[in-house]
């Protein structure tokens, strides 16, 4: 199950604002917007995807989801939004299509793998990984 960018960042988004499941499912039941977080994400796509897939909705919102295809920057977000590692933790490769010595337990290793998109690979060096495309 994959899912777009636009729809990790506002499932990120909303979840690091403590929006549970059963908050935004039920504003999406009565057709309403999503909470007033961020007045510049338009949460439009993520009502579309509970209106359209509600079982890949609710997987990708209580469990894990696949990007689709992941930028370098959306890569540098998801990083920050959901795991909490900034991007002064980690180096940007010198080809600018990767990361490096980026801090994460075998945990967060196993979440990266599924998150990021099939061009990405994902290697690890003692204590941190290394993510390129």
């Amino acid at each position: 199950m994959a899912i777009s960018m636009m729809e990790a960042y506002g499932i990120e988004l909303l979840k690091a604002n403590g929006i549970s499941f059963e908050q935004l499912s039920e504003q999406f039941k009565q057709n309403q917007g999503a909470f007033n977080i961020d007045e510049n994400f338009d949460f439009t796509v993520l009502k579309s995807l509970y209106d359209t897939d509600f079982d890949t909705f609710k997987q990708a919102y209580t469990d894990i989801y696949t990007v689709k295809f992941m930028t370098i920057n959306g890569l540098r977000n998801i990083m920050r939004m959901r795991f909490n590692i900034p991007i002064e933790q980690y180096e940007t490769l010198e080809t600018g299509n990767g990361l490096r010595n980026v801090p994460a337990s075998e945990s967060i290793e196993q979440q990266i793998r599924t998150i990021v998109s099939s061009n990405w690979n994902v290697e690890r060096n003692g204590k941190t990984l290394t993510l390129f495309v």
